[in-house]
């Protein structure tokens, strides 16, 4: 949906036939993004300030996930393959293997807090 929404199109530019239920369902799911986003960013605020002991945790992994994609920008290679070089962007190359790099970090971190977790319970 954010895809849609970022490109640009309206539903009189595209070649759609029956573009007025495609128009109102569009304007629809902004709405119902916009109460989404609303709903749970005031459920956070509420959240913290209700208990702001809990915010300490929740800073701390919004930092590491911050970090991860530091790390994971500074190692991305921007360099374009010849055959996509029409198509894709320096940036976007960057973006895109950063992408790729924030994965595998955080699929490594899966992995071996799920192995460390199992170890612990099979030494206790």
């Amino acid at each position: 949906m954010i895809m849609t929404m970022s490109s640009g199109l309206t539903p009189e530019q595209s070649d759609c036939t029956d573009c007025g239920a495609v128009g109102s369902f569009l304007g629809l799911s902004y709405i119902l993004l916009i109460l989404a986003i609303v709903a749970a960013l005031g459920g956070s605020v509420m959240q913290a300030i209700m208990n702001p002991g809990k915010l300490k945790g929740s800073l701390i992994g919004l930092g590491g996930m911050i970090l991860v994609f530091l790390i994971s920008y500074v190692l991305a290679d921007a360099t374009v393959e010849p055959y996509y070089a029409s198509d894709i962007t320096e940036s976007a190359s960057k973006l895109s293997g950063a992408g790729l790099y924030a994965f595998y970090i955080l699929f490594v971190l899966a992995v071996l807090s799920i192995a460390s977790s199992s170890l612990t319970r099979f030494i206790k």
